[in-house]
């Protein structure tokens, strides 16, 4: 508890900054987008002619039936702002979580504690786990809060809790890659470059392989595994990335701990 109490007080900060940033650009891009939409309107020929011309929206899988929806411009901010910086974010904490006892010189005070590897490891990862829904947590609130004032005339409840719970399981998935990585190469000393260069490699995975018509490369793309359209066309998820991102989860948070517990305290106190 003491660990998770020191971790989670590092990131105190970060938290709070990045939940109120979320928050107020929710409500401020909701509304000029729900306006976009309005202007538009529903007119499904309009729409297709829209798309057909803005290569931005073919890249991103956009569909005419998808935008026409009262939620579909949301589904667009959120597979395309917010579920992207909430990834970078989560591998930014994932990868700091570690970096930091060694660029910041504190990792004898943890390290050299009665505590064992093993609880060292669950109380970053918890702490780290906080941080991260935490900020996903405001976001899905705020985001409902939103929707319900500019739409008042209601939205399609179930299509909201799939897209911005989609956030929340793509969280999971780059804050484990994060941890993972900060474990491998716990002195990097430039943990958000590598967070925004992880992220953006994805992004153009996922776009290459939308373009040739690769499903197979959509697995190393997890931008891409819940586009909005998707989850409209097939009215929820399409269930082999949800199993593949809980596998990936689970794999790279147990490779994470068992390399952990592996280090040899030399070799993590050591070379400075």
């Amino acid at each position: 508890m003491v660990i998770f109490k020191y971790e989670l007080k590092q990131m105190k900060t970060l938290i709070i900054a990045w939940s109120v940033a979320m928050a107020v650009f929710v409500f401020l891009l909701v509304p000029v987008y729900m306006d976009i939409g309005k202007s538009v309107g529903t007119d499904s020929q309009q729409l297709e002619h829209i798309i057909s011309d803005n290569e931005f929206l073919q890249a991103v899988d956009m569909s005419a039936e998808f935008l026409s929806q009262p939620i579909g411009m949301y589904g667009f901010l959120n597979g395309w702002f917010f579920t992207l910086a909430a990834s970078v974010l989560s591998i930014h904490v994932g990868l700091s979580v570690n970096t930091k006892d060694f660029t910041g010189k504190s990792a004898d005070f943890i390290y050299t504690k009665p505590f064992n590897r093993s609880k060292v490891f669950l109380s970053k990862l918890s702490a780290a786990s906080v941080a991260v829904f935490t900020v996903g947590i405001v976001y899905f609130v705020s985001s409902y809060a939103a929707l319900s004032i500019n739409l008042p005339e209601g939205f399609d409840l179930r299509m909201f809790l799939h897209l911005a719970f989609s956030l929340i399981m793509l969280q999971a998935l780059y804050l484990a890659l994060g941890i993972l990585v900060g474990i491998v190469w716990p002195r990097n000393r430039r943990p958000v470059l590598l967070s925004v260069t992880v992220v953006f490699i994805t992004i153009v995975i996922g776009t290459f392989a939308a373009t040739m018509s690769l499903d197979w490369l959509l697995f190393l793309a997890p931008p891409k595994f819940f586009g909005g359209s998707v989850i409209a066309s097939m009215g929820g998820y399409d269930m082999r990335f949800v199993y593949w991102l809980f596998f990936l989860v689970i794999t790279f948070t147990a490779s994470g701990y068992f390399i952990f517990r592996k280090k040899d305290l030399i070799t993590v106190l050591g070379g400075r």
